[in-house]
């Protein structure tokens, strides 16, 4: 098939993907086969896209003649060969591909509608622009498209949903500790059904008293239940970020050159700040809403209010979009400098593998920058 790939070890990618890496639509049709909103209000308008795998690709040498793209990631789509076995593998192609029009629609095949193919094709590139396949950045491109879009399509996934889970424990805890005074009440074995059925059936009739206790009308239970759960995703990914993205920074600052001129120092290393000012931006922007979160969910706590908490939840989806593609950047560039370079702080980088390294990155978080002629060297 034109410009298709064959992909093994299928399996082990969506056994294993997080959320933001992998969007498993394969595994969504299977678990939603009797989901008639499945069907009726599907994300893409072509039935075997609605069954295939998109990922977010960490581009390596051989993939370059592939794709057209200065970023360090591409958007993979993957076919599977078999609807019951992923050990089977399937066949990709990049959505920035340079014949992808072409390849999507050889791959839909001839009986599919041409405006079908050309919708899902439109989609397909806004998808490819996110930073990440963030299920909340997802409804919201969808939603920007003008469709209609099952819930079931933006579901975390399991891997994520038991981290959250873990997360919002301590926040249930809390909650269920300050509702009965702590007396006679297995609090711990509590908070873990409310934290359970919150991300994996929030539809639970057991969710009514949570719901009494927060003032909640059924309807706008349900929609801020959504928000809840989507800013405990966020939370959690901020806070993994926090743990692990120190180090990388230190490793950015202090990467060691290969015999650089002086000129070649200070372009790099005051390029590398850049980058690191935006990162630490990013974490700003985010750790706004947390705070947010975390004020209005204390003052439910310590003074039985539940109207700012109430209030947050209402409207905490809007900030979604820029939450994510703030997350987006800082995960990008984690994975990014850990792929390339690794976790040897004392590797020396050639100089002229520094300006790309460095420069790709810069490109890929939307840095503007210019490099002076005389750091140039000739094609």
């Amino acid at each position: 098939m034109t410009g298709m790939q064959q992909l093994r070890g299928l399996h082990r990618i969506a056994q294993t993907a997080a959320s933001a890496r992998v969007l498993n639509l394969h595994e969504i049709a299977n678990t939603n086969a009797a989901n008639p909103e499945h069907a009726a209000m599907p994300l893409f308008s072509c039935r075997r896209l609605n069954e295939a795998i998109l990922l977010k690709h960490a581009l390596r040498a051989q993939d370059r003649p592939y794709v057209c793209t200065p970023r360090a990631t591409a958007t993979k789509i993957v076919f599977p060969i078999s609807k019951s076995d992923l050990k089977l593998g399937g066949y990709s192609l990049f959505i920035e591909q340079p014949n992808l029009d072409a390849a999507f629609r050889e791959a839909m095949g001839s009986n599919t509608p041409i405006e079908s193919v050309n919708q899902d094709i439109e989609l397909l590139r806004e998808i490819a622009r996110l930073p990440s396949l963030d299920p909340y950045l997802l409804r919201d491109v969808a939603r920007g498209q003008g469709r209609k879009v099952a819930d079931c399509y933006f579901n975390i996934s399991p891997r994520d949903i038991r981290a959250v889970r873990s997360f919002l424990h301590r926040d249930m805890r809390a909650l269920v500790e300050r509702a009965n005074d702590g007396a006679g009440f297995d609090t711990d074995l509590t908070a873990e059904r409310l934290s359970r059925l919150m991300m994996e059936d929030a539809a639970s009739p057991s969710l009514a008293p949570l719901r009494k206790a927060l003032r909640f009308g059924a309807e706008d239970f349900e929609h801020s239940l959504k928000g809840w759960k989507g800013v405990l995703y966020y939370k959690w990914c901020y806070a993994r970020l926090l743990q692990g993205f120190p180090a990388v920074a230190t490793r950015m600052a202090s990467m060691r050159l290969n015999r650089p001129r002086h000129e070649d120092k200070v372009y790099l290393y005051g390029l590398v700040r850049r980058i690191l000012q935006q990162i630490d931006e990013n974490f700003g922007s985010v750790k706004v809403h947390i705070i947010g979160y975390d004020t209005a969910f204390q003052a439910l706590i310590d003074d039985n209010d539940p109207i700012p908490f109430q209030t947050f939840l209402r409207t905490a989806s809007r900030s979604f979009t820029e939450i994510g593609r703030a997350i987006g950047e800082i995960s990008h560039a984690c994975d990014f400098w850990n792929y390339r370079q690794g976790q040897d702080a004392d590797a020396r980088i050639d100089v002229d593998i520094a300006h790309e390294l460095i420069g790709e990155l810069a490109h890929s978080l939307g840095i503007s920058y210019d490099e002076p002629a005389a750091l140039k060297r000739p094609a």
